[in-house]
């Protein structure tokens, strides 16, 4: 009897193994496009500026230390852009902030910008972490996340992301603005990756025309009426306003 029973047990314990074997030996899982599977993150919305902000949704392939990072950030971008929002409002647009980024352009095309980027509905918008088109991998030293062509609401936080952007409470101390870039700041990078989405962006009405430092300022005083609509502008607008508040007249 007890023979018998040592038998059953190691058969047991054979067929147990060999099923163990073939589920290490499968392959590995695939998060589809478009998954409706995401982690829940309860988010500081009570930040003076914004009376409804809204969120993306981070997919679970977002770790635990990953969601809260991202959700640190996010709310990063709810400050930076509420002190923009409110320099426009208390100083409108002869402020030298604005004059230097906007130049004459339109105030309220870019007060209804900001509105948009942050209470307009955000339904479908995915940060996934799983580099699901391989970008992150064939790029490692240079995208920080990229927006996926083939899933428009779609974002994919690469792991550079979180080895090089910083908390907005490091503006400043990081070297001037102009060296190290507005989106070195995560907080204003997330805003960036918003206007990657056409339902932000308006189909294109915001757009990136002109990148680089030296060629905003010649934007804003010759042609405002694109200044008001490039993504860049708003980013250094934001940054440069922000940092206003930890050094007086701050660290462009």
């Amino acid at each position: 009897m007890f023979e018998n029973f040592k038998v059953m047990k190691i058969t047991n314990l054979l067929s147990c193994t060999s099923l163990l074997a073939a589920i290490s030996l499968s392959a590995p899982v695939e998060y589809s496009s478009n998954a409706t599977i995401s982690s829940y993150v309860e988010y500081n919305s009570d930040i003076p500026g914004w009376a409804r902000p809204t969120f993306p949704e981070l997919y679970q392939t977002c770790n635990s230390t990953k969601r809260r990072i991202l959700q640190s950030f996010i709310e990063d971008s709810l400050e930076v852009s509420a002190y923009a929002k409110d320099r426009l409002l208390n100083y409108g647009a002869e402020d030298v902030f604005f004059q230097r980024w906007f130049g004459n352009g339109s105030i309220i095309t870019v007060l209804g910008t900001l509105d948009h980027l942050v209470e307009a509905s955000k339904a479908g918008f995915v940060f996934r972490c799983d580099d699901i088109d391989g970008l992150c991998l064939k790029n490692p030293t240079t995208y920080p996340g990229y927006h996926r062509q083939t899933a428009d609401k779609e974002t994919v936080i690469c792991d550079l992301f979180f080895q090089s952007k910083k908390p907005l409470v490091n503006i400043c101390y990081e070297g001037a603005i102009k060296d190290v870039g507005p989106k070195h700041y995560a907080g204003v990078d997330i805003l960036h990756r918003y206007l990657h989405i056409s339902s932000m962006n308006m189909n294109g009405f915001i757009g990136e025309f002109v990148e680089e430092f030296d060629d905003l300022a010649e934007f804003a005083s010759g042609n405002s009426t694109f200044a008001v609509r490039n993504v860049d502008s708003y980013l250094y607008y934001m940054a440069d306003v922000y940092s206003s508040s930890v050094v007086p007249g701050g660290c462009l």
